[in-house]
This record gives structure tokens, C-alpha cells and sequence, in this order.
């Protein structure tokens, strides 16, 4: 709001009646009105800034408010950065530029690193190493989306924080939003030129991250929370699949979102049963590799007996179908293995996986349920001539998810004019 047409006029000291004074004095005595901080709340002109000035309206019951931040602050058992990330999530689900930047400079000095401010920032779930930290974030993030806590979310959180900080953290959020509240609605100005307030991004700018990052960071995540995705996030991620190119134009696939408890759990048995016998053809073949070779193989299998014991537990399984006869298949009749239908089919897997990685959600393509497509179709009622294609579960991950990738470099796998002669050589610019 510009300071020349504000939606409240600032009241100037010489303004206040007694009981104003009153409030505006203990703002100014309080720890927000000490040292380098009080340019902060207060204007050249002696104006108060925030959410304050529009409490002087009100001034008893802005006295109250003022106390009950400052407890919230002083008096509590929840550690201080996990209050800054709390509050930093209601003031970027709010866009609440002057809550954002206080919290942030508070945040920053609480230790919280730029890079999870940032992806808070984004509108996206930061890993955090605390467990505390990630529940006071986690807690806030369901409580602005969903307006409730999952009764997991809830039971996570009391066992990281602790009963009395577990009400702490949502009392903070619940104060912070009625905080966000008067900000957004008066939109008071900032507090001098040459200290300008910087808000959360744009929703344009919040949109993802940078496509390279993406596609060089989206692994295969296996361990994935059950926590509940929010409704707008889960319409983004398959919006995100619906823009991928398709023969003609004709996207000749359907995805079925799972999220009802019995179906998925149907389909867990279902995988179980392939998983063990995929696992057991695995291990008998990396049994006589060197122990170099041989451990990586085998931690990627851990992680696939994590997921095939917890495919159920997954808050969604995405279940691609697609029509046969909606599919041009060239390579029909060359005896091999037909693959040209897939490039109708894949892109949405793909294009689902890179969104999902920019919302900070685990991901894993899989396809061995297509096996089983007899069960499937009568569990998830599909009907003839719909066929499954792919399976991707998706979730918060356990631990840090998405990551630096393992493949083949570039300079091996893309040749010059004909098959074998490299393209690029070794000394080429590293990929990004």
C-alpha cells in the first residue's frame, strides 16, 4: 500500500488518547521495540507499523494481542526456529509481505537456512534435519491448507515437539493469521524508503523450480510418509501430466488418483506379492558382484521392500490406464517388442514426476502391477478396453527425498551422425 493513499491513516503520537498511549508504549517497550529491531515497527514520524497501528483503533483489545504475541514469543517451550518456520508458512500461504520479511530476518537469526526459507517461500515442503522443525512446518502448512490436522500429521508432531509445544505451534499459527489478516486487509506502509519490506514470491514466481534442477534432482523415492496431500497441490501435480504431448493430440490415457484406504491396501497385496519374487531374481544375480557394486544395488532394493511393505500407507497411488485403440503403433509388426505406443503415455508420467519433484513430494514410477492387470481392473473397476500402463505412488518423503542422480553421462549415451561415434567428448562443459 502506498504511503501517500494508505487504507488507514497512521496515527501520529500527539493523536492518542490515553489508552492508545498505553498500547503504544508497551510495543515500543517491548523486545519488537529494542536496538536495531525498532525501525522496524516504528516510522520516521513515530507512527507505529504492522499490525499495530490498526490494534490502536481497538486499543484494549490490542493490548491483549500485543501480550499474547509477545508470550508467544518469551513464554513458550517451542524452540525459536520452529516458530519462525511456522510463521513463515501462514505468512506466505497469506502473502503477507511485512509478516514475511520480519519472520524472515528472525528466522535467518534462529539458524534457519536460506535455502528452506526459500522453499517455503515457494509454497514447497523443505526437509529439515530437526524433526522438530519439520513438524512445527509441517503442522502449519496442513493447518493453512486444509483448515484441520490429519489425526498422523497430529500424532507425528506430539512425538517430535511435545504435547504443550504441539499446542504452542498451532496457536501460532492461528494468532499469525489473524495477524495476516490485518495486514492484508489495511495494508499499512512500510516502515522508511531506505528499509524496503520484501515479501514471499509472486504465485508466478513460486510456480517450481528451474527445469535442469529438476530433471537432474527427480529420483526415485521409495520411502514416502502417509501424510495427506493437499487437495490444490495433488491438482497441480496431474495438471501437470494433462500437458504432456501426445499423438494427435488425442492424450489417450486416464489416471486414477487412489486414495480410498481399501483399494490401496488391495493393491499393496498385489505388489507385495511381485515385489518378492522380483527382489529374490535381483539379489541372486548382484550375489556375485564385489561388495562395491554390489551395496549400491542393494540399498535400492531396501528401499523397494520399504515401499512394497508401505504401498498402502502411500496418501495417493496414481494409476495410469490408457485405450489401445486410441494408439498409433508403428513397430507393431517388426519382431521386437513393441515401445511406440508408450510416447503417447510416458510424457504424463514423466511430466507428473518433475512436478511432483518441484512441490517437494517423493515419487517412483512403477510397472509391476501391470502384471496383475486381471486384479487391478476389478479393484479400481476399470473398464474394457482400458489397460494399465504405469503406477506412481507419491507422498511427503521420509528424509531428504529428491537428490543428485546416478547415470550414464552424456558424452556415453549420445552419438554424431551414426551409432558409436561420440558426440560429445569428455572434456566437453559439465552438465548442469
Amino acid at each position: 500500500m502506498s504511503a501517500d493513499d494508505p487504507r488507514l491513516v497512521p496515527l501520529l503520537p500527539k493523536q492518542l488518547d490515553q489508552a492508545q498511549r498505553r498500547l503504544y508504549d508497551a510495543v515500543l517497550a517491548s523486545p519488537r521495540g529494542q536496538g536495531r529491531a525498532r525501525r522496524m515497527v516504528l516510522r520516521d514520524d513515530e507512527t507505529l507499523t504492522g499490525p499495530f497501528d490498526a490494534w490502536l483503533r481497538t486499543p484494549v483489545v490490542g493490548e491483549h494481542l500485543e501480550r499474547v504475541g509477545m508470550a508467544l514469543r518469551t513464554d513458550t517451550v517451542l524452540p525459536a526456529a520452529a516458530r519462525e518456520i511456522a510463521v513463515l508458512v501462514v505468512a506466505r500461504a497469506w502473502s503477507a509481505d511485512f509478516e514475511w520479511w520480519v519472520h524472515g530476518i528472525v528466522a535467518r537469526a534462529e539458524g534457519v537456512p536460506e535455502a528452506a526459507i526459500e522453499t517455503i517461500g515457494q509454497g514447497r515442503r523443505p526437509a529439515f534435519d530437526d524433526p522438530a522443525w519439520q513438524a512445527a512446518h509441517d503442522v502449519a502448512a496442513e493447518l493453512v491448507q486444509r483448515r484441520s490436522l490429519a489425526r498422523n500429521t497430529l500424532e507425528g508432531a506430539r512425538e517430535a515437539l511435545g504435547e504443550r509445544a504441539l499446542v504452542e505451534v498451532v496457536t501460532q499459527v492461528g494468532f499469525y493469521q489473524l495477524v495476516s489478516g490485518i495486514l492484508e486487509s489495511f495494508q499499512p506502509p512500510g516502515p522508511s524508503a531506505d528499509l524496503p519490506v520484501v515479501g514471499p514470491p509472486s504465485a508466478t514466481d513460486a510456480a517450481g523450480i528451474d527445469l535442469y534442477e529438476a530433471a537432474s534432482t527427480t529420483r526415485a523415492v521409495r520411502r514416502l510418509r502417509p501424510d495427506p496431500i493437499p487437495e490444490d497441490v495433488l491438482q497441480r501435480v496431474l495438471r501437470a501430466a494433462s500437458w504432456a504431448p501426445s499423438g494427435g493430440n488425442l492424450q489417450p490415457w486416464h489416471v486414477i488418483a487412489v486414495r480410498d484406504p481399501a483399494r490401496k491396501q488391495a493393491l499393496a497385496e498385489l505388489y507385495r506379492e511381485l515385489w518378492s519374487d522380483y527382489a529374490a531374481q535381483r539379489r541372486n544375480l548382484i550375489a556375485p558382484l564385489p561388495e562395491a557394486l554390489r551395496e549400491p544395488a542393494e540399498r535400492t532394493l531396501r528401499a523397494g521392500d520399504h515401499l512394497a511393505t508401505h504401498l498402502g500407507e502411500a496418501p495417493v497411488i496414481n494409476a495410469f490406464c490408457f485405450h489401445p485403440e486410441r494408439l498409433h503403433i508403428t513397430d507393431a509388426g517388426l519382431g521386437r517388442p513393441s515401445v511406440v505406443g508408450g510416447a503417447s503415455l510416458y510424457p504424463a508420467v514423466q511430466n507428473l514426476l518433475l512436478a511432483c519433484r518441484a512441490e517437494g513430494l517423493g515419487c517412483v514410477l512403477t510397472t509391476l502391477l501391470c502384471e496383475r492387470e486381471t486384479e487391478v481392473r476389478k479393484i479400481l473397476e476399470i473398464p474394457e478396453p482400458w489397460a494399465t500402463c504405469a503406477f506412481v505412488p507419491i507422498g511427503w518423503p521420509v528424509g531428504t527425498g529428491h537428490g543428485p542422480l546416478s547415470r550414464r553421462p552424456v558424452e556415453q549415451v549420445a552419438f554424431a551422425d551414426r551409432f558409436g561415434d561420440a558426440l560429445f567428448s569428455s572434456e566437453s562443459e559439465d552438465s548442469p
